[in-house]
């Protein structure tokens, strides 16, 4: 497929979406702010308005206009852009089945240099070495597994408990939990990392029957089969074998039990301990009952649970390849629609993923500018190779004579 062609088809796809994505809208404005926005994010690879003004401007239009226009759309309370949070949520829903995954993390954006942002408050910074206090957000995302790497955003929410609203970090990861578990009607297994080990968290999700897995800190006590009441990790020890089996399994070792949470209730969870190779740390799995069903095994959560890393690709597929932290924009309204902008942005490189984009994939694959080496994660070089290819480069003009 030639390299002109290819353009035309990819640009054409990629417009075509955003105006999907824009057609509820009655305002022609607000349509137009949309479909130039998700391109843009797209095309730009940032989520500065200057970067994207330029990437869908045509030449010799007039960037800062452009970016003006973008810019009052994107803080103006005189228009409702919650409609497209609300179909990003019920889009990615419908691709949930009774054994999908569900990935829940909390992530920061951290604004080192910012003081008159509307609702900074202080995160501690995850990239920061020294894990150090700094002024910014603190955002709940929740993805869906499917396939082999594709990861559809479910939320990108602010907690609005570092902004110094009247709720606590708790309340607010239930809401948004809760919200996704009706938009799904219960289906999914939510993969949870040691920041969820909280028993003001596991008390409402097993009311509500949430099936969930969970690592735990190691600090936990539960109540044994034999009604003991101690720490996790001695009970791990217990069921570490006397001798590790020969030959080592493929996917390591694995052993389980059941347990009872005394303060949560009388409701049996079951405990999951898997070692990677002899003598290694133990990874602490806690499985709520509504996760238990037949056919799932030890070996099986763990198995799910590692596959739980991919939320960490995803933040930083977000973060970095959307330069989310350098925003400049200052309202709260402006960072929130901003976050659902690029969640359908990330939506589109996802789709990558699927069967109707096949052609245009190997296209990629084969065009001339590519190197001849193996992608390792196809997100990456997708959203990369889109960039250089697609985004419009300034043509300086050479002096005459």
């Amino acid at each position: 497929m030639a390299t002109p062609n290819l353009r035309r088809l990819i640009r054409r796809r990629l417009y075509a979406f955003a105006a999907n994505l824009a057609r509820p809208f009655t305002d022609s404005r607000r349509r137009r702010f949309i479909e130039e926005m998700v391109p843009g994010l797209v095309l730009a690879n940032h989520v500065h308005l200057s970067k994207v003004a330029r990437a869908v401007c045509p030449p010799g239009a007039n960037i800062h206009s452009a970016q003006k226009r973008l810019s009052n759309h994107l803080g103006s309370e005189h228009w409702d852009m919650s409609p497209l949070a609300d179909r990003l949520l019920q889009d990615s829903a419908a691709m949930i089945q009774g054994d999908t995954l569900l990935l829940g993390d909390l992530t920061d954006l951290a604004k080192y240099h910012a003081k008159k942002l509307q609702g900074l408050g202080r995160v501690h910074d995850g990239s920061d070495p020294d894990k150090r206090l700094a002024p910014g957000y603190c955002v709940f995302e929740a993805y869906v597994r499917v396939g082999r790497w594709q990861l559809y955003p479910l939320k990108l929410e602010l907690l609005k408990t570092y902004a110094g609203a009247p709720t606590s970090e708790n309340a607010e990861i239930l809401r948004h939990l809760f919200r996704v578990q009706q938009a799904s009607s219960g289906k999914g297994t939510w993969l949870l990392d040691r920041g969820f080990d909280r028993r003001n968290l596991f008390g409402p999700l097993l009311e509500r029957k949430v099936a969930f897995v969970a690592r735990l800190v190691g600090d936990r006590h539960v109540r044994a089969a034999d009604g003991r009441t101690l720490a996790v990790t001695a009970l791990a020890e217990q069921l570490r074998p006397a001798h590790w089996p020969r030959p080592w399994p493929r996917g390591g070792y694995c052993a389980c039990c059941e347990v009872v949470l005394p303060e949560v209730g009388q409701a049996r969870w079951l405990l999951v301990v898997g070692w990677r190779w002899p003598g290694s740390r133990p990874l602490l799995l806690l499985v709520s009952p509504q996760a238990r069903r037949p056919g799932r095994t030890a070996a099986w959560f763990v198995r799910a649970y590692r596959r739980r890393w991919g939320v960490e690709d995803a933040t930083r597929g977000i973060k970095q390849h959307f330069h989310l932290e350098a925003f400049l924009v200052r309202s709260w309204l402006a960072i929130v629609r901003l976050l659902v902008l690029v969640g359908w942005a990330f939506c589109w490189l996802n789709d990558w993923g699927g069967p109707e984009y096949r052609a245009l994939r190997q296209a990629l694959l084969e065009h001339p500018w590519r190197l001849p080496k193996e992608v390792t994660y196809l997100f990456d070089w997708i959203a990369q190779m889109l960039h250089d290819l697609l985004h419009p480069r300034p043509r300086l003009a050479v002096p005459s004579g």
